[in-house]
């Protein structure tokens, strides 16, 4: 009757030792292949969007520098599109935009999120502010 069970009991452990060892687990912690780049985190640059009826007031700003520029400037003016000359500026700054964040995906840069900051309120005249959080792997 002992003989009955010693193999269940073998062919039990050996099934459950090679799901254990299949898992998505146990590969999580095995070595990283050679050849493969190992990611120990991430480099973030946050590009901030100001629209201002200046020209100081007017700019995109990237922090860190990218590509050597700390800021680009754009075309002051109002926030809305009340003209058609209004609605050609924001046109035009929307292409600036645009092309400047093309740049950074094509350098290798994941865009993380996109968020407005909300003017502070009795500070007199605050323009609207959008900030793009990008993210790319360490070496």
């Amino acid at each position: 009757m002992f003989r009955l069970f010693r193999f269940p009991a073998l062919s039990g452990f050996l099934l459950s030792t090679g799901l254990l060892l299949s898992s998505p687990v146990t590969h999580a912690q095995t070595a990283v292949p050679a050849g493969a780049v190992a990611i120990h985190g991430y480099d973030f640059m946050t590009v901030t969007t100001t629209e201002g009826l200046n020209k100081k007031l007017a700019q995109l700003i990237f922090t860190p520098t990218f590509q050597n520029q700390t800021l680009v400037p754009l075309l002051p003016g109002g926030i809305f599109a009340n003209s058609a000359e209004e609605t050609e500026r924001l046109s035009k700054n929307t292409l600036i935009i645009n092309n400047q964040l093309s740049n950074i995906t094509v350098a290798g840069w994941e865009l993380v999120q996109v968020y407005s900051v909300s003017p502070i309120s009795g500070a007199g005249y605050n323009p609207p502010v959008t900030r793009y959080l990008f993210r790319k792997a360490k070496n």
